[in-house]
């Protein structure tokens, strides 16, 4: 009995290590306009590039002003027209002089999702400021457990109660 707790032990580690190593977040390769800049005018859109494949649906993207209020045209999200689907995308309408901050949410295939922020200025002069993000969106963004999540809750959950039958197998067995 002893053997089989021990190799039940080992699996459990193994399990959990296996789920710490495929859960990631995602990660930025480059935005136009980028982090930090000023420029000159209003741009069109927005435009960021992932690492990997996101969600549609389920990845969103907004800018807001200093005021915390929304910016864009609400339709952010992955660019269907990439056929990576690794772009995420928010037309502007024109903005005026002031700094402006990108949120993002971003879900992978494989369930994980991540959250960021960037800022960007527009007008001669301006400084980059983020943006006070009322209370309302930061809820809106937050997102479920991953599957990988649920699937470790629910190892763990059989674990314990493998264990505990474990223990009063041999209980009265002695």
């Amino acid at each position: 009995m002893k053997n089989f707790t021990g190799i039940i032990l080992v699996v459990v580690l193994l399990a959990g290590m296996v789920t710490a190593v495929f859960a990631h977040d995602a990660t930025i390769v480059k935005s136009i306009p980028a982090n930090g800049e000023v420029l000159a005018e209003s741009p069109p859109q927005v435009k960021t590039w992932f690492e990997e494949e996101l969600v549609s649906g389920e990845s969103t993207m907004r800018v807001f002003n200093t005021q915390g209020e929304q910016a864009d045209n609400g339709d952010g999200g992955v660019d269907l027209n990439d056929p990576n689907h690794a772009i995420m995308i928010v037309t502007l309408p024109p903005l005026p002089d002031g700094s402006y901050t990108v949120q993002w949410h971003a879900t992978l295939l494989d369930g994980d999702a991540s959250d960021g922020a960037f800022a960007f200025a527009v007008g001669k002069g301006q400084s980059v400021i983020p943006a006070a993000v009322p209370n309302s969106a930061a809820a809106a963004e937050s997102s479920s457990p991953s599957p990988v999540d649920i699937i470790a809750v629910v190892f763990v959950g059989l674990f314990v109660l493998l264990l505990i039958v474990s223990l009063v197998i041999r209980r009265r067995q002695a």
